[in-house]
């Protein structure tokens, strides 16, 4: 459940909506959309890169879930 103002998630351009968030297990869990930067209200997107403690679960469009090694993604990204 997420009652939250966190809805989207922002991954290098794709937009996923946040469908489960626990500030107790630092967890979140978002699922793909074909929704584009213009479609989602500012207030409520939120870059990849604030949740960095947490672990992130992103679930593509293919049904495919992956969880996000920051550390990782940083070197690939060279952020």
């Amino acid at each position: 459940m997420n009652n939250t103002k966190i809805k989207f998630l922002n991954v290098e351009g794709k937009i996923y909506q946040v469908t489960d968030i626990s500030f107790f297990h630092m967890t979140i869990e978002a699922t793909e959309t074909d929704l584009t930067l213009s479609d989602v209200p500012e207030c409520e997107l939120w870059d990849l890169a604030e949740f960095e403690r947490y672990k992130v679960k992103l679930v593509n469009n293919g049904g495919m879930g992956e969880i996000v090694d920051f550390e990782k993604f940083r070197k690939e990204k060279k952020l």
